[in-house]
Parts: C-alpha cells; structure tokens; sequence
C-alpha cells in the first residue's frame, strides 16, 4: 500500500549562509506573537531533506509534500531545491505574495513547475483573516483557479470563512489542513478538541474542498493508538466520503506530542476502517487530488 505525507516542512539552520532565513520571519502572519514565532522556530527548523527521507524511511512512508514555511519569507526554494535533489520522493506546496502585481503571472510559472503541487494561504491571525475575507487573496484565488493550483487553506479555528470563498471560485480545488481545528503544540486547543467539528462538516457540501488528516493525534486524550479521534473522524468521512480526505503527519510541528511511527501507525494499524479505504486516503486520493502522477 503506498503511503503519501500530505504535509511536513523542511527548514535549515538559521544562519546557513547558502539558506539564511528571513529577517522578518513572522512576519507574513500578521499579527503573530513573539511566543508563537518562538514556537514555530522550535518546532520547524534543522530538518533537510535528507534528514526528511531518513525518516520517511524509517517509518514506511514513500513520498511526500513539502509544505514551505514562512522560515524563508516568500522564497520557496529550499524545498524547490529538496525536491529537485529527490523529485520521486518529494514536491512542494508554496506561498506566493498576493499583493504582487504579476500574481497571475507568478502562478501561471508555478503550475508549469513539474516539482509543484499547490500553493498554501495562512489565516492563522486576525490580521490574516481580516485581509482574506476583505478580498486581499482574490486574485491569487482566481490565478490558482485559472491554472488549476489547488490552494491549502491553514485557517485552524476559522473554517467559515472558507463557505463563502469556495462559493466565489467554484473550479478552485481547496484543501483545509489539520482539519480546521487548533492543534497542540503550536496552538491553545479548544477546551473540547472537536467543538469545530460541525464547522467542518458543514463544508463538505462544497464539492471543491477537500480535507486533509494532519496532525489529528494531537487532538487525541489518550496515549497511542489514539481511540478517542475515530468517532470525529468517522464523522467526517461520512460527510466528505472517504475520496476527499488524506493523511498527514506534520511530523516536524507535531515532535513532541506524536512520534512519526505513531502518526503513521495509527492510521495503518486502525480496524476502524477496511484496507479500500486507507489506501484512499493514504496516498490514491492525493495523487487526484493535486494530479501527483
């Protein structure tokens, strides 16, 4: 069964001098915290790609996508450079500027890049948010829409303001992450881990979202092999069907709290749901889904 990792980042040391990160770093998402920052440069750094293939080795994953970080402002080419060193192994979700003036021309490149899968927006402020759903992001919207990019949509504790969105660009394939909910060890999760859950099912009547699984230990109380998540996400693949949704580990946001054999084997080890359905979500559904072939 072929095993792909919807999403995990890659990020150098700070001071490489060939990959230096940016001297804003944070500041693209708006108004984040220095704690967060702090947080986010913890969990996310000292990770290449050949460290990336290492793992992935190790616990029986055969590809995966790079999701580039904000470490390097809008320069996407330490993992461009990952995935061009192992092109059967790798491809990149990026970030492009959505103010710049040739942002049609930007994404037109981007989707001619065969190392590409999609590109990644974060609304994970209030700044952030105020910005997307003032229509800052629209045509970057219409450009991905255009050329056929899927966007992944970071928007952890904000999923209605995906609704109206998705309504505005129906040809655009999104895709959220995490499930739309606040997962440790980077955010405060809600008092009730799944109390979003009705927010996200209320999206699966967008035929243009899907979902992808990452990181959903994390929402779990309980030790390995995480029981207490099925019956949420049983929910969700009775909403989205089991077509719409894929698995992910994060693996580098997420050390600390799950392991990567964990946020694996829970999945693959699961009686919860039969071999059809895991080899869907473990791999065939993101290979349609961002046309990986």
């Amino acid at each position: 069964m072929e095993i792909i990792d919807a999403q995990v980042h890659i990020v150098g040391s700070k001071d490489s001098p060939e990959w230096p990160w940016d001297a804003n770093f944070g500041a693209a998402w708006g108004n984040m915290s220095p704690e967060m920052a702090a947080k986010i440069a913890k969990h996310d750094s000292h990770c290449d790609g050949e460290t990336m293939i290492a793992a992935m080795d190790t616990v029986g994953v055969d590809a995966t996508i790079l999701v580039a970080t904000s470490h390097y402002g809008w320069d996407d080419g330490y993992s461009l450079a990952a995935a061009g060193r192992y092109p059967d192994r790798f491809r990149v979700v990026g970030r492009i500027d959505p103010s710049r003036d040739d942002v049609d021309d930007a994404v037109a490149l981007w989707s001619d890049n065969p190392l590409t899968l999609g590109l990644r927006i974060l609304a994970v402020s209030e700044t952030l948010r105020a910005r997307i759903e003032g229509g800052a992001h629209d045509r970057l919207f219409a450009a991905a829409q255009d050329h056929g990019v899927p966007i992944c949509m970071n928007i952890s504790g904000s999923l209605p303001m995906l609704g109206p969105i998705a309504e505005r660009f129906p040809d655009l394939q999104f895709v959220i992450d995490h499930l739309g909910m606040k997962q440790p060890p980077l955010q405060e999760a809600d008092d009730d881990r799944f109390q979003r859950l009705p927010e996200l099912l209320a999206l699966a009547s967008r035929p243009n979202v899907a979902v992808k699984l990452t990181g959903a230990p994390t929402l779990s109380m309980m030790d390995f092999p995480y029981p207490d998540i099925w019956p949420a996400l049983h929910a969700i693949m009775g909403a989205y069907g089991t077509e719409r949704l894929m698995w992910g580990s994060d693996w580098t946001r997420v050390t600390g709290v799950v392991t990567y054999d964990e946020s694996v084997r829970y999945m693959t080890e699961s009686c919860e749901i039969g071999d059809a359905e895991k080899r869907l979500i473990l791999g065939a559904n993101l290979r349609r889904i961002f046309r990986w072939q």
